[in-house]
């Protein structure tokens, strides 16, 4: 079971400033290997981001956001987190409001604190489904042992053989190897029945009861229809300048490995109409997520993980993900691909592009899309990946080897299989 959350602490004005400073320094730490907390030491952690959250508009205090995507419960996950990064988690909430923790070894008021920010998403989704942290990256290691020793076939002129009987030679080559027949034990199934029947069931019934009460909605619809198309012609769209170095700073930052990482923070147009709509709109959303195990989120192939969550009681929505590829290419996806859910999510927000009965428009004026998205950036302070060099496609892929590797397949689901390495 993999978990997804945020803690959300307030900073104290006077300390951010150290507090950034603190941040500079854990994330200069090669590969999540800072002393005081060690994203590494892990073992269940798959992603994590620590992001300053300012408010230019002083409406609110600045913001620590610490993501977690992990696998299991919040409470092994927080044993966990303290017993590696104990001393770090101190050092870094004690730049923050109503934190009152009495040193590294008071572990009730850590956590308690910790335990009191827990903020879940409204709207999440997964691509890699189903697979531990631990998993992907033992499959992975099975992929490039096999390949390795495919290498060294060709080295010593033994290339020539029928698929069958290269994929025996694998299979041999697994079981006389002791660390990849480790490597190829664990292979439970990414899912069991219920996790799949129940999301589909859910999503199912919702439709047939809409169906079944259409005639009696039909009119409200209609309402609100006409409500929605009165605000969106009345709405905001103005695209605000850059703050002076903020894109240069975003751009720093990424592109560093084959993965990237996004977080975002806007407003919501105010009204009861417009935070309704966009509760509404991420309720529909995660449903259609639990559906969506596949690697594939309408369409969307570079989603390790993503979530929405509304805030400060529905006026500001907080988005984070972590992806694949460049800032550029993952918006170029979402306008090509998801252009209808990604407006409908965030018509609903200050200053996006007009759009037309909530979901048309919008993400399609592509510039105006990609500027607002810019300027709600913040840039990423901390970020760690357990596998780095792992995309979507290649853990589905890696799975999809080892899940096959001892099973009985016939010739034209051999050659497919030999065609993954």
């Amino acid at each position: 079971m993999q978990t997804i959350l945020t803690f959300i602490a307030t900073v104290k004005s006077d300390r951010l400033d150290e507090l950034k400073a603190l941040l500079q320094k854990i994330d200069q730490a090669p590969a999540g290997q800072y002393t005081n907390l060690p994203f590494a030491s892990l073992t269940n952690l798959h992603f994590a981001s620590l992001v300053i959250f300012e408010d230019p508009l002083k409406n609110f205090d600045p913001y620590l956001v610490f993501e977690n995507n992990f696998e299991g419960t919040l409470e092994n996950h927080l044993d966990e987190l303290y017993r590696h990064g104990g001393v770090g988690l101190h050092e870094m909430y004690g730049h923050c409001l109503d934190y009152a923790a009495t040193g590294p070894q008071d572990k009730d008021g850590i956590l308690s604190f910790l335990r009191a920010r827990v903020v879940r998403p409204d709207a999440y989704h997964i691509g890699n489904v189903g697979r531990s942290a631990e998993r992907i990256r033992q499959e992975g290691e099975l992929k490039y042992g096999i390949e390795r020793f495919l290498d060294d076939r060709v080295k010593r002129g033994l290339a020539q053989g029928s698929p069958a009987s290269i994929r025996n030679d694998i299979q041999e080559e697994v079981k006389r190897d002791q660390e990849l027949a480790i490597l190829a034990s664990n292979n439970k199934p990414r899912m069991t029945f219920a996790e799949r029947f129940v999301p589909w069931a859910r999503l199912i019934g919702l439709g047939l009861l809409v169906l079944l009460l259409l005639p009696v909605l039909f009119p409200f619809i209609i309402i609100y229809l006409i409500a929605l198309r009165i605000r969106e012609k009345r709405d905001r769209s103005e695209i605000p300048p850059p703050v002076h170095g903020q894109v240069q700073q975003l751009m720093s930052r990424e592109d560093r490995i084959v993965q990237n990482h996004m977080a975002s923070l806007c407003y919501v147009k105010p009204g009861r109409f417009r935070r309704a709509t966009i509760r509404f709109v991420l309720w529909v959303t995660n449903l259609v997520a639990r559906v969506s195990y596949k690697g594939k989120l309408s369409g969307l192939t570079t989603l390790h993980f993503a979530h929405w969550v509304l805030i400060d009681n529905g006026h500001r929505l907080l988005f984070l993900t972590n992806y694949d590829g460049s800032w550029e290419n993952y918006l170029d996806d979402f306008i090509d691909k998801a252009a209808l859910g990604l407006t409908g999510i965030w018509s609903n927000t200050e200053d996006f592009p007009r759009t037309r009965f909530l979901v048309f428009g919008g993400a399609r004026d592509a510039p105006r899309f990609k500027a607002i998205a810019r300027h709600t950036q913040a840039y990423t302070n901390v970020w760690y990946s357990a596998y780095p060099r792992l995309t979507v496609r290649s853990i589905d892929n890696n799975s999809a080897i080892h899940e096959d590797l001892l099973k009985p397949l016939d010739e034209t689901a051999t050659r497919r299989w030999l065609w993954r390495f």
